[in-house]
């Protein structure tokens, strides 16, 4: 006998820790990420000019339309200590941030507090010269521009109360003007693929193609069901999210414009509260017995405690990482019988 011990097989929390580590930070440890969050959506407005099926506004509860500069200056001194773990900061949430008069001012000060990434999700319908060229000039680092059709009865039915022809033209001005003001802002092109545009990416992809940078992006995003509380979803896509911890709660922080900080991004009534920024530091809510508990549920693969948690498909898997996910999932499959 050579006296060798045989290979021990990794234990499901170790499948969980690496899934949780390649998704989020793959460059750093899993215990690193315990640290601070990663990815922050502050919902600096809450509301929006637009209604679409994909979004649950009509279901909103909340009402805490604008934050106070006072509290938003609060949360940016205290990601300042951490800036250089920091990923990204959304100033977004559910609503359309271009509403927020302050939004410049908002940018700015988190790219003075140190922050390496600074980005905003806008539908583009107010995205003017007006508006948009103080946005460059703050300093902001990333724009998300929502278009989902370029098909004007497509993209007018999705996006309700919006035209085609002023969107398309303030995501054309706004691509120039990043050209001329900030060219290393980069700017992510995405549509959110649905029943009634699914046919189009590839006449989408070559519209884009030739006008955004080579560091811009243009992509999909399936269309997800806020955690089973979309009134009428219809997936276009399967998704093994369900079946494994979620990304949120060892990468993300959300806080709602009146401070308040929910479970997750798919929370939108904030109905499983974590605390609130008003009363508690960021890294105390982190750190906090609530979230520790959470966590806990997902590693343990028991996430159907949570009735939001149970058919969640909002962190789908991104194209590079989609055999990595199968993987895990197959081994999990096998260890859990």
């Amino acid at each position: 006998m050579s006296g060798r011990n045989p290979k021990k097989e990794p234990s499901i929390e170790t499948f969980a820790r690496e899934y949780l580590r390649k998704r989020i930070s793959p460059e750093e440890s899993f215990e690193a990420l315990l640290v601070f969050p990663r990815y922050f959506e502050i919902e600096t407005v809450n509301t929006c000019n637009a209604r679409c099926p994909m979004c649950t506004i009509e279901s909103w509860t909340r009402h805490s339309p604008v934050m106070s500069m006072d509290l938003f200056t609060k949360i940016a001194d205290e990601i300042a200590p951490y800036a250089g773990q920091v990923h990204r900061v959304s100033l977004f949430k559910d609503g359309e941030p271009l509403l927020d008069k302050k939004l410049p001012r908002r940018v700015a000060l988190l790219k003075e507090r140190g922050v390496k990434n600074v980005a905003v999700h806008t539908n583009v319908s107010l995205l003017d010269e007006k508006r948009a060229a103080p946005l460059l000039e703050a300093g902001i680092d990333e724009i998300t521009l929502s278009i989902d059709s370029l098909r004007k009865d497509v993209f007018e039915t999705i996006r309700e109360g919006l035209e085609l022809e002023e969107v398309l033209e303030n995501a054309l001005r706004f691509i120039g003007l990043r050209d001329r003001i900030r060219p290393g802002a980069q700017i992510k092109m995405r549509m959110i693929l649905q029943e009634l545009n699914q046919d189009e990416w590839p006449e989408y992809e070559a519209y884009w193609s030739d006008k955004l940078a080579p560091h811009d992006r243009c992509f999909t995003h399936n269309i997800h069901n806020w955690g089973g509380q979309l009134e009428g979803h219809k997936h276009v896509a399967a998704s093994l999210q369900p079946q494994v911890p979620c990304l949120s709660l060892w990468s993300a922080m959300v806080i709602f414009a009146n401070g308040d900080v929910p479970m997750c991004t798919v929370d939108f009534n904030n109905m499983h509260p974590t605390g609130s920024v008003v009363d508690n530091t960021i890294k105390e809510l982190w750190d906090s017995p609530v979230m520790e508990e959470r966590r806990n549920i997902h590693m343990e693969h028991r996430r159907g405690v949570f009735p939001n948690c149970q058919t969640c498909n909002v962190w789908d898997e991104p194209s590079d990482v989609e055999e990595f996910s199968e993987s895990y999932v197959k081994q999990l499959s096998v260890k859990t019988g």
